[in-house]
Formats: C-alpha cells, structure tokens, sequence
C-alpha cells in the first residue's frame, strides 16, 4: 500500500508541473524560447536563445530532466522537426544518440507515469470523504489538461480510459 501511494504521490507530481512548451524558429540552428525554466546553477544553463543542440546538453545534463516539461516537450518538438528532411539534413541533433536514449528514457518514464495515472483514477471511483474527493477533483482536472496535449493523449491510455470519461464528469458536475 505504500509503494502504490508513493506511486500516486510521483505521478501527481509529476502532472502538477505546468511549464510551457518552447517555441521554434526556422533557422539552422532553431533558436528557443526559455520562458518558464529554471535551471539548477551545478548543471549546465540554458541562455535566453538557446540551441537545439544546447538543449539536448541541457536536457540529458542529468538523470532528473526526464522529468522536466520543458525537455519533454521541448525535445518532442525536435523530433517531430526532425521528420522533416529539411531540417534533419542541417541538424545534427536528429542522429545524436543521446537525443535517441532521452526519448525512450521519458517513453519508459511515460508508461509508469500511465499506470500511476490509471491507478489514481481507479481509486477516485469510490471515493467518499471530503479530502479525498477533493484531491480526486484537483487531480483529474490536471489529468484532463495535460490529456489536450496531442502527444501526451496519444502516449496516455489513462486519457480514453471510460472509467476516467466517467469520473471527469462525476467531477466536473460536482464542482458545478
């Protein structure tokens, strides 16, 4: 019972940071937008504009940015770039290795996160106290945000579970 609560603990975590998605340009070198990141000063710092590639370097600096939105979705971004011949012909990020580890590092990272998630939505079924309905409400709510996100749907069985469908509007009605 404590592992599966500790599990629940991460992937609330986990779905309760909210940073948002770099933006891209079109150059060679595809220039990104810091915005919301906060770095740590004992790994490397991105820069207001930074690289494609410094963002690879910042992002696999160490084992903890698997966990950063900003990577995630910052190096998501990459790699549907790199689909494009274009650009997977001028940047070298496309055929960095560590690139290639990140991803199937945060897909693994994903698919525990996927099983938590599940977990926590099946427990929110038959909740009754106030406490705990009140953490289901927070949390589906998060759940439901991050489910827009194309990519993480597409990644998430939890986003067309019917049991979460079923709760989501349980939950949406009662904070009504």
């Amino acid at each position: 019972m404590i592992i599966i609560g500790c599990i629940i603990a991460i992937a609330v975590i986990l779905t309760t940071q909210s940073l948002t998605k770099p933006t891209q340009t079109n150059e060679d070198q595809q220039h990104i937008t810091k915005e919301n990141i906060t770095t740590n000063t004992n790994s490397s710092e991105l820069q207001e504009n930074y690289t494609s590639v410094q963002l690879l370097n910042y992002c696999t600096s160490n084992e903890n940015q698997i966990y950063n939105d900003v990577c995630i979705r910052g190096l998501w971004d990459v790699s549907d770039q790199c689909k494009n011949e274009n650009f997977s012909s001028t940047n070298s990020i496309c055929n960095d290795s560590r690139f290639t580890e990140f991803e199937n590092k945060v897909n693994n990272e994903m698919q525990d996160l996927d099983k938590s998630l599940t977990s926590f939505v099946n427990s929110c079924i038959n909740v009754k106290s106030n406490n705990d309905t009140a953490s289901c409400t927070i949390n589906i709510e998060r759940i439901q945000s991050d489910c827009t996100d194309p990519r993480f749907y597409e990644m998430m069985s939890v986003c067309k579970d019917p049991n979460f469908n079923m709760i989501s509007k349980k939950y949406n009605q009662s904070s009504n």
